[in-house]
């Protein structure tokens, strides 16, 4: 008999050892740095280190649920104001209000294409030429459905916020269909937004100002 014949028999009869159980305390088990423990001091070792991480990852799941539920407590909050406003100033200032205080964000910039002839700005609207959204880097953001995460180009930055804002990393959406605009968020962080995070509230907030905007410009 060698040692392969012990592996398969043992294989074979699982419960071999809950019918000798005493055997568990003789058997020994070489650990790190050459401690010989039993194999049922093991087996429980084993058995901890696996509730532990089992812990962990319940732990990191209830943490992504709070802050999911924080979230959506939040963008609920914004979406009902959005949704009272009656004008432009009214829209700026709730979403300095439930948007960029609410989130501790830097900047946010809600961008309207309007019949100026150079970009306007008042509080957090930003009014662009029409003109611009034909340009190449704002039509491929409007024509993304979810919108765009990660490190813009400069040009594409000063078009979004401004030529006086440093960005560095910046998520934006498409507001309505035709696209109205776009909602940006910007941060001076270059990996504060990373390229594939989620934009599922933006998408929320922006469909909310998609169906509330005609109506105050009318």
């Amino acid at each position: 008999m060698n040692e392969q014949d012990v592996v398969d028999y043992l294989d074979a009869h699982p419960d071999f050892f809950v019918n000798h159980p005493a055997l568990l305390d003789r058997l020994r088990v070489t650990r790190s740095r050459d401690t010989v423990v039993s194999l049922s001091h093991h087996a429980l070792a084993t058995l901890r280190a696996q509730l532990k991480s089992a812990q962990d990852e319940n732990a990191r799941m209830i943490d992504s649920a709070r802050a999911n539920a924080w979230i959506f407590e939040r963008t609920r909050a914004l979406v009902l104001s959005l949704l009272q406003c009656d004008d432009l100033d009214a829209v700026s200032a709730c979403l300095e209000e439930h948007l960029q205080r609410a989130f501790e964000l830097e900047t946010v910039c809600l961008v309207l294409a309007s019949d100026v002839s150079e970009p306007e700005d008042r509080g957090i609207i930003r009014r662009l030429p029409a003109s611009e959204f034909e340009l190449d880097d704002v039509k491929l953001l409007l024509e993304s459905p979810d919108g765009r995460v990660g490190r813009f180009s400069q040009q594409l930055n000063q078009r979004l916020f401004g030529p006086n804002r440093h960005v560095g990393s910046a998520a934006a959406v498409p507001i309505g269909q035709p696209s109205l605009g776009a909602l940006a968020l910007g941060s001076t962080n270059e990996h504060h937004f990373e390229g594939g995070m989620d934009t599922l509230f933006l998408a929320t907030i922006a469909e909310a100002l998609g169906l509330m905007l005609p109506r105050i410009q009318a």
